[in-house]
């Protein structure tokens, strides 16, 4: 499909939003990129600040609904459901990876727009996944422990790819956005679940093994 001429100044922002950050990139650079007329960018947007509002909040709409789509899904187990929520989220990501790389960046700053974002979006992910946690939870797979941390590493894994590629990159020469690096990662995720918060996998594992607070 033909890619309309909003899509396309939302893809040239994207991308330089991200590489020139937000007070580094005009409107005159997004419409020479996106070989648009300039009066484009305020006529869809309202100018750079809405078009960068758009970008966050259409990037966190799919996000939310990404999650909403897996635990829909009848699963076998928590596990699955939860590993199948990550990798869709992987995937969601890594499909836009300029946006993901931008969004995640901006959520770094202290904001009225990240604050509200954070207050809409980001408690959903929180109150989803934390009820993912506590599902396996009361069905007696995972073990039982902090939720708050187990969110926060959760959330780490899914979004360093796309928070840190150069240091993936440069230290590891771990490509985030080749097909391989998925499956390869989410083996990777899969065996911390495994060992770190399902019931069987602490039974069979040396103590010697596990963290204090397992053990």
């Amino acid at each position: 499909m033909k890619e309309t001429k909003k899509e396309k100044i939302l893809d040239a922002a994207a991308r330089l939003f991200y590489t020139q950050g937000y007070d580094g990139t005009s409107v005159r650079d997004i419409a020479s990129k996106a070989k648009v007329n300039v009066a484009l960018v305020s006529y869809h947007f309202g100018g750079k600040k809405g078009l960068y509002e758009e970008l966050m909040t259409q990037f966190f709409e799919g996000y939310l609904h990404v999650i909403k789509e897996e635990t829909e899904k009848i699963s076998n187990s928590i596990k699955d459901q939860l590993l199948s929520v990550i990798q869709s989220l992987i995937e969601y990501q890594s499909a836009q990876h300029y946006v993901a790389r931008m969004v995640h960046r901006e959520m770094t700053f202290d904001s009225m727009l990240v604050r509200e974002l954070m207050s809409t979006y980001l408690r959903k992910e929180k109150h989803d996944l934390e009820g993912m946690l506590r599902n396996g939870m009361r069905r007696g797979e995972f073990r039982k422990q902090p939720t708050d941390l187990v969110v926060v590493h959760l959330r780490t894994m899914i979004t360093i790819p796309f928070l840190s590629p150069h240091y993936l990159s440069e230290l590891y020469q771990i490509t985030t956005t080749e097909p391989y690096f998925i499956d390869k990662y989410m083996r990777h995720v899969s065996n911390w679940i495994q060992l770190w918060l399902c019931v069987e996998e602490v039974r069979n594992t040396p103590a010697f093994l596990l963290p204090r607070s397992i053990s």
